[in-house]
């Protein structure tokens, strides 16, 4: 049941009979079904994924109560008028770099034919991977017209390059990781869940990036529809990341219980934000692993989105360095510093009352190191848990 119908029920349990019969039933029921159901051995992932969910919570309050963060707490307030998302948008035509236009389009399209092959009801999604992988097979490699397109020139800083580069960056680079797990016939059934994550993520992100790439579905994102930090945690809980050719597990924190943005729209460009920390951290973590955690009651009126990882001194500094906006001299990747800007620029969108000379006083996004790990965060304005709308749903495979 979601949260608020449980609730409602634990409620009647206490007045109403024919509930408490149906609890019982149901209790009757489960038992039985245990007694006929043939034994069945549990994955290495669900297995992985129940004992992550028994750790204790990590330890924050270093990071949580440094100078900065407490800085920012004593400085933040949220904008009076919220930021809706699709602030960052612009055409496809833009771009004016018609290779670029037309592979980006062509990505999309790909996208929505492969979102139909891992969907719910897809063979894909009850294990069966055949249609999957023929249809892979007779596709371009992703990963492969990713690179190319990268190396189309883009025109600087533009609100055109930096969709572009939001879109081939941001969730793009970890679906292509796992589309080619399927298509080398080493994938499991949660790269497959995973895929289906990544690309409705992907497709998104490029209809909030690219206002006529696909304006019908583009309306439905930008409808009042609340989403909240479950959506987050139901992605990212022991899940794989994958940066080009390079691959971490992630590790979620709890989170708190209540909506992050207002639409869809609005959804797609945070959720870019986190897969670019993402990014940044998952070929540099020390031990393969990066931790993602959302805090809101740290600042008031913001939601604090942090993802952390031990690094060496070395991998801090270039990770420091890119957020500094230093050392791109020709040894610094310029993918990696398109991936700050594009949080960064997001950031201020988002609290859009801020200048850019004003993030010195009010920091909404920085890198820290603490002990042996390196965090990279940022503060999104907070919606109060009251607020009205339509709920957004995961749309899992499989359930």
């Amino acid at each position: 049941m979601p949260k608020e119908e449980s609730i409602l029920f634990e409620a009647s349990l206490e007045v109403d009979e024919d509930a408490r019969k149906f609890l019982i039933e149901a209790g009757e029921d489960c038992a039985n079904l245990s007694l006929v159901a043939p034994p069945s051995r549990l994955s290495d992932e669900l297995k992985n994924r129940v004992m992550e969910n028994s750790e204790p919570k990590r330890d924050f309050n270093l990071f949580l109560e440094s100078k900065i963060i407490n800085r920012l707490r004593d400085n933040y307030s949220a904008p009076d008028e919220r930021y809706t998302g699709g602030g960052g948008s612009s055409k496809l035509t833009e771009i004016g770099v018609a290779g670029t236009e037309d592979r980006l389009e062509a990505i999309y399209l790909d996208l929505i034919a492969l979102f139909a092959l891992v969907g719910g009801n897809s063979a894909a999604a009850e294990g069966d991977f055949g249609d999957l992988k023929n249809w892979i097979g007779q596709s371009n490699p992703l990963g492969l017209v990713i690179t190319e397109t990268l190396a189309l020139p883009l025109p600087g800083e533009a609100p055109p390059a930096q969709s572009a580069r939001r879109s081939l960056l941001a969730a793009l680079p970890s679906l292509a990781f796992f589309v080619d797990r399927v298509g080398d016939g080493s994938a499991t059934l949660a790269d497959v869940r995973r895929i289906f994550y990544l690309c409705r993520d992907q497709l998104k992100i490029m209809r909030a990036s690219f206002s006529d790439l696909d304006p019908a579905r583009l309306v439905d994102d930008e409808e009042l529809r609340l989403h909240g930090a479950g959506l987050l945690r139901s992605k990212w809980w022991g899940a794989e990341h994958a940066y080009f050719s390079t691959n971490g597990k992630v590790r979620c924190g709890h989170f708190f219980d209540g909506p992050v943005t207002e639409r869809c729209v609005e959804f797609a460009e945070y959720d870019s934000n986190l897969y670019c920390l993402a990014n940044l951290l998952a070929k540099r973590s020390g031990n393969g692993e990066f931790h993602l955690e959302l805090f809101k009651d740290a600042i008031p009126d913001g939601v604090l989105a942090v993802a952390m990882a031990e690094t060496s001194p070395e991998n801090h500094a270039k990770v420091e360095n890119l957020t500094l906006g230093v050392g791109n001299n020709g040894h610094a990747p310029v993918n990696d510093l398109a991936l700050w800007k594009l949080v960064e620029s997001s950031l201020l969108r988002g609290n859009h009352e801020l200048s850019a000379e004003a993030i010195k006083d009010v920091p909404i996004l920085g890198c820290n190191r603490f002990e042996n790990s390196t965090y990279l965060w940022f503060t999104w304005p907070s919606i109060p848990n009251n607020q009205d709308g339509a709920q957004a749903s995961t749309g899992k495979p499989g359930q």
